[in-house]
């Protein structure tokens, strides 16, 4: 049997809602991004808000409930939709301290393979220069430089499969 009307619009503005949560940096916040009244979850991610979305349009949905109590969450249910879709559409306008922040051995990860692409580019530019060396002095100085450069780049590699470990045992 296929759904009402108002029923189905409001699937299809979940599964919207629900998309564009996907696309969010959901990451866990300082503190919770809706007023209490709004929503009763502690939670700081979208996701945990739209857990919330989804049980109340179920008991919307229900059967067994009155007309006061129903329409009463029909009101919230707009609400909570309106607050959600005003929150995915203004994320990129937060301050970075109020931005999700996401998960901390990822972001490590991230700034380690930083490091190491810079490393690599230091170590490309001095056998360059090495190879365009004149004077031994200058030569044995960029073989040092490089030694030491792939030493920090054995050091940041270790560091980056220690934590592809941690990631993996998750």
């Amino acid at each position: 049997m296929p759904l009402p009307q108002p029923q189905q619009r409001l699937r299809s503005t979940l599964d919207l809602l629900r998309q564009q949560i996907a696309q969010q940096p959901d990451g866990s916040c300082r503190q919770p991004r809706f007023d209490a009244q709004l929503f009763h979850c502690k939670g700081t991610r979208l996701a945990d808000y739209l857990r919330e979305l989804e049980h109340n349009i179920a008991q919307l949905t229900a059967v067994d409930t009155d007309v006061a109590r129903r329409q009463w969450l029909a009101d919230k249910v707009l609400d909570q939709i309106a607050a959600l879709q005003r929150e995915c559409q203004s994320q990129q306008l937060r301050v970075a301290r109020e931005r999700p922040r996401g998960d901390s051995r990822q972001q490590k990860r991230e700034e380690y393979r930083g490091y190491e692409t810079r490393l690599l580019a230091m170590i490309a530019e001095r056998e360059q220069h090495l190879q365009r060396a004149e004077t031994l002095n200058i030569q044995q100085q960029l073989i040092r430089e490089v030694e030491q450069l792939k030493v920090r780049l054995g050091r940041c590699r270790q560091a980056i499969h220690k934590l592809e470990l941690q990631f993996s045992a998750r």
